[in-house]
């Protein structure tokens, strides 16, 4: 059985945001139980939630290599 996979810009920024939680929460870190885990991720979330420029940072940057923003002007 073959599963196969579409990325539409959706699910691609999705895991671009996953992937920044990941980063931020447990990237070299070390969790004694599960429960140390998730707090650490939901403290991220939380932090995106009260800080939006880091998520929409993260939109920005892969609409513009999708062709659906114009490049930014250096």
């Amino acid at each position: 059985m073959t599963i196969e996979l579409q990325f539409t810009p959706e699910i691609i920024d999705t895991l671009k945001l996953w992937r920044k939680t990941k980063r931020d929460a447990t990237h070299c870190k070390y969790f004694p139980t599960f429960d140390d885990l998730r707090n650490s991720v939901i403290k991220t979330f939380e932090k995106f939630m009260r800080n939006a420029t880091k998520v929409l940072a993260v939109m920005k940057k892969l609409r513009q290599s999708a062709g659906l923003l114009p490049a930014l002007e250096i």
